[in-house]
């Protein structure tokens, strides 16, 4: 007998490179300026606009937020560039890609070095599930699991075997089964579904983690790294959430952003010290954030602007506490500032605002998080469990999945102890329905799919007290 285990719980894939800890992308932060989803799916920015990066049909900073063009549908978004020169990168629910801001290598997309002032289309890509922008070049991953890049290539960071820039989407080629994606500024990370992390671009400090420090035009192995669950990039460093709660970081590491309690570069990943339970990670070009299971925030790297906000300009190579803060769903930093918005859709944020990337209506440092009132409700409409995944050790197969079919098992100890509830769900966090046939004499379920097309999808659910969630591939 068939037993139906369509649940219908809200949640969102790695659309938002969130692997596990899945939410959606709602904020992000380039060199200087700020973009964020509000709840009416329109894009709201702010900070600096020295070349359209706001998409407002002007080049005037703002510090107050301002609405980039009509997008509408936007699900999330990214922002790159290095100061004054960056753009914005907005993913709509149809799985289109829309850039505005500088253009000078291509990063938009369009077959153009014009930059433009407010959003424009990038061409040739659909079905994008993912978007990631670089210092001046910028990512997309398709829901067929491949990486598409466009733009600076000076460095290798388009992945394609050359050093030429491209004006419009280019594969990368020899990469599949990608779930999430990462641009630092002149590197470019990439997750697959079997957790490792591959790497190509600049590697001057060994950021892309195959011990070496020299760049690569094509995509390396990270060494030494399995059961990662997220990525992210910074502008010569790199870090990795484990499916245990670890934090792994390499590359440069002059500030302490490695958050190992050195100042000593590294060129192959090294575990964060007495850092566990971390649900959630971010960096900017010097620093990192992160959020634990206790539901405080932690930070380290650089803090010349207060934008670790401990309340002191101390760089820091061991986590502190950030003051005065909790209940984040999402957080962004970018160079020598960070932003976070709570679950009450509030945001807020500290470090440098000359430009008005805090957003709050001044230009004034903060080294402690203060609200930005005037930012549009953020609403994280889109989330799903907390990952405890390594507690419930689940083993699916065949992943990537050929025919819609697969087996899923559980331990036999805490399988016998309760029922597990499942769900699954598309790149854009609808779910979808599904079958599930209990395996006699087995854990497990067989799981079939409703003739779903091929992309990338989301099991989860729980046992016992537990959570887990796992990403699928479907051809």
């Amino acid at each position: 007998m068939k037993k139906n285990l369509n649940i219908q719980t809200l949640s969102v894939t790695c659309i938002l490179f969130l692997a596990t800890s899945l939410q959606a992308q709602r904020i992000a932060c380039g060199g200087w300026h700020s973009a964020v989803v509000c709840f009416d799916s329109t894009v709201n920015c702010f900070g600096e606009n020295a070349t359209g990066q706001l998409g407002n049909g002007q080049t005037d900073d703002s510090n107050v937020p301002v609405q980039a063009g009509n997008l509408t549908g936007v699900v999330a978004v990214s922002a790159g560039g290095d100061q004054l020169e960056a753009h914005t990168m907005a993913l709509k629910a149809d799985g289109t890609v829309w850039a505005w801001g500088s253009n000078i290598y291509g990063a938009l997309g369009n077959g153009t070095t014009n930059s433009t002032t407010t959003p424009i289309q990038t061409l040739l890509i659909n079905n994008v599930i993912a978007i990631a922008a670089g210092g001046w070049h910028s990512a997309a991953l398709k829901s067929d699991g491949t990486v598409w890049t466009w733009g600076w290539n000076m460095d290798g960071q388009l992945g394609d075997g050359t050093n030429t820039d491209k004006l419009i989407p280019t594969q990368v080629p020899g990469l599949n089964n990608v779930i999430a994606i990462a641009a630092g500024t002149y590197h470019t990370l990439a997750l697959k579904s079997d957790g490792t992390v591959w790497a190509w671009g600049d590697n001057v400090k060994g950021q892309l983690g195959n011990n070496s420090t020299t760049d690569q035009n094509t995509p390396v192995q990270v060494q030494g790294l399995t059961n990662v669950v997220k990525i992210k990039a910074g502008r010569f460093f790199s870090l990795a959430l484990r499916s245990d709660s670890t934090v792994w970081t390499w590359g440069e590491n002059l500030y302490g952003q490695l958050g190992d309690g050195t100042n000593t570069d590294r060129l192959t990943p090294v575990m964060v010290p007495n850092l566990h339970g971390v649900t959630d990670v971010t960096c900017g070009a010097f620093e990192v954030h992160v959020t634990k299971s206790d539901n405080t925030v932690w930070a380290w790297g650089r803090n010349t602007y207060g934008n670790l906000g401990d309340n002191t300009l101390i760089h820091r190579s061991s986590p502190v506490q950030m003051i005065g803060i909790s209940d984040v769903a999402g957080m962004a930093a970018g160079t020598n500032f960070c932003i976070m918005y709570k679950n009450d859709g509030t945001l807020w944020g500290c470090g440098r605002n000359l430009s008005g990337q805090l957003g709050n209506g001044t230009f004034l440092q903060s080294n402690v998080l203060v609200q930005s009132p005037g930012v549009c409700p953020i609403v994280s409409v889109l989330t799903a469990p907390s990952h405890k995944s390594t507690e419930v050790p689940v083993s699916i197969y065949p992943n990537p999945i050929s025919n819609g079919r697969f087996l899923i098992q559980f331990p036999e100890e805490d399988f016998r102890q309760a029922a597990p509830t499942l769900a699954i769900s598309d790149a854009h966090g609808r779910n979808v329905p599904f079958t599930a046939t209990p395996l006699f004499h087995t854990n497990g379920y067989a799981i079939e799919l409703s003739n779903q097309p091929a992309g990338i999808y989301t099991l989860h659910g729980s046992l016992g007290s537990h959570t887990f969630a796992r990403h699928l591939l479907v051809r």
